[in-house]
């Protein structure tokens, strides 16, 4: 069982500089990939969400790759020499004609439109991948450990809840027999009182029986318990398929059914337990938000 809070880290040194990679992920309900990369590599950006997106199923996943070192730019800048051979005679014809002071100097030309002019580089993609997939496959194994050592701690707090809404359910089933009996005598003493006139003993048992039977949670504890299996096995399995929806989907069929022993059971013992235990679900649901 994993976790979808990581954080993995690696570098590589290429021709073309130093390659950090960063991966931050947080729980999410789907998998989104959000993708970074220096300029004039935005080609790459395709390839590094597939990657991520064939390693993991869930999550919001953040990737930082950033470059330094020498040739970390990737911009070039060119000098238009004759735009500024143009300048320069016009500006000496002003000077001439006009008998304007000051000189023609470097600070006067580069303040002047278009002789220097920035250029985008877009560099060898193909090149700058070779280098870094390794380093990108290197950073998703730290950050899937980091998923599955945080899974692990997860796994062991559900299963510690687990257990507590195990016994309480146990103490549930224990009482049922004999809160359903005293449901009985109960609707026994009524029904005698209201057909004492004209009793119907055949009817009274009739009615009895339906109204016992109504007070009976028996069924729905042992489809908790069924569900409750299920989430263990799911919790203990070691496939690598994400569980973290399944986990879910049974938190609310879990849920489904304390709800209607809490309505059924007329008993203060059992309505207390049923709290007790939707107070475990809602803790174990917080947890498996963060499951992947």
């Amino acid at each position: 069982m994993r976790s979808m809070t990581g954080y993995g880290r690696s570098e590589v040194k290429e021709a073309a500089g130093m390659f950090a990679i960063e991966l931050r992920s947080v729980n999410n309900r789907y998998l989104d990939v959000q993708v970074k990369v220096p300029r004039g590599l935005a080609a790459l950006e395709p390839r590094v969400r597939k990657a991520v997106q064939d390693a993991f199923s869930r999550g919001r996943f953040d990737v930082y790759i950033t470059r330094s070192g020498a040739d970390a730019g990737s911009v070039r800048f060119t000098v238009d020499g004759d735009r500024a051979e143009q300048y320069i005679g016009a500006l000496r014809e002003l000077k001439t004609r006009f008998a304007l002071p000051g000189e023609i100097d470097l600070a006067l030309l580069t303040a002047l439109p278009d002789i220097i002019s920035r250029e985008e580089v877009t560099e060898d993609a193909e090149r700058v991948w070779t280098a870094l997939a390794g380093a990108l496959a290197q950073a998703m194994t730290g950050l899937r450990t980091m998923r599955e050592q945080e899974g692990e701690t997860l796994a062991s707090d559900i299963a510690g809840r687990l257990t507590a809404i195990e016994e309480r359910i146990n103490a549930i089933s224990a009482r049922v027999p004999g809160t359903v009996e005293q449901a009985r005598k109960r609707m026994i003493d009524a029904l005698e009182r209201i057909l004492k006139e004209q009793p119907d003993p055949a009817r009274v048992a009739q009615e009895i029986a339906i109204l016992a039977e109504r007070t009976d949670v028996t069924e729905e504890i042992t489809r908790f318990g069924s569900h409750l299996g299920q989430f263990r096995r799911l919790m203990e399995g070691t496939g690598a398929e994400p569980v973290g929806r399944k986990l879910d989907f049974l938190l609310q069929e879990l849920g489904r059914e304390v709800n209607t022993i809490g309505s059924k059971a007329l008993d203060a013992d059992i309505s207390l337990q049923v709290v007790n235990i939707k107070a475990e679900l809602e803790k174990i649901r917080e947890q498996v938000q963060n499951i992947e």
